[in-house]
């Protein structure tokens, strides 16, 4: 059995424990046996550039320590932080959500919306979209004004934020796909589904669903380019 581990690059303990028990679920009965773990120091959520950069060398330590144990690893945010730099470090597959949910976005439809939190959420999935080609896929980016930590308090007050958002992007700006631009959203995705009636796309499942896919088929990243392996001094 493939053995893969989940990397929640935050320290808050209610966030991890939300996150741990959702990904228990996902992978309860199938053939991968997943550990999840969190940041012993570092930011109590990624809400800004700032929390990227401070969660990623802590991402990429646990990637490198890991590395031997494991088949593959998910980092468990949609920022994606510390991803790119960790596939120029091991011989193993390491998956984002970010990045794995807004390129399964292009294969169920032909534009996509990202919903995430706050003002700064919209132009940061932009940026990102951006990154990986696929702006023009891109119908909108917006984020609703509730933080990370508190996305669990209400579930009721989080779910008809996130929808409205996700209904205006459909029937204004053309969407025929919602991405939930942040894990946290995980566990009213389902209900999310429900009330619009297209896709919707949670990145934790799609960075699962995405890594377990890489590994039956043998595959992992390339090093012949972009991901070669640093200098050690």
């Amino acid at each position: 059995m493939k053995k893969i581990l989940v990397i929640n690059p935050v320290t808050d303990t209610s966030v991890h424990e939300t996150a741990s028990i959702y990904v228990q679920q996902l992978v309860a009965g199938g053939d991968f046996a997943v550990d999840v773990v969190r940041l012993s120091a570092g930011p109590a959520s990624i809400e800004t550039f700032f929390d990227e950069a401070y969660a990623a060398p802590m991402v990429v330590d646990l990637v490198v320590k890991n590395s031997q144990r494991y088949d593959g690893v998910v980092v468990n945010c949609f920022a994606d932080p510390g991803v790119e730099a960790s596939r120029e470090l091991v011989d193993i597959p390491v998956v984002g959500p970010g990045e794995a949910s807004m390129l399964l976005a292009c294969t169920l439809g032909h534009k996509f919306a990202v919903v995430s939190t706050f003002r700064n959420g919209g132009p940061w999935a932009e940026r990102q979209a951006r990154a990986l080609g696929i702006e023009g896929r891109l119908a909108s980016a917006s984020g609703v004004d509730i933080h990370v930590r508190d996305l669990n308090a209400d579930p009721e007050t989080t779910l008809r934020a996130i929808t409205s958002k996700a209904r205006a992007a459909v029937e204004n700006d053309g969407a025929e796909v919602i991405v939930l631009g942040c894990t946290g959203m995980a566990p009213v995705a389902g209900a999310i589904r429900h009330a619009l009636g297209i896709p919707v796309v949670e990145p934790t499942a799609a960075a699962l669903g995405l890594l377990e896919a890489i590994l039956d088929l043998g595959l992992r990243h390339s090093k012949a380019g972009a991901y070669s392996c640093p200098t050690r001094r």
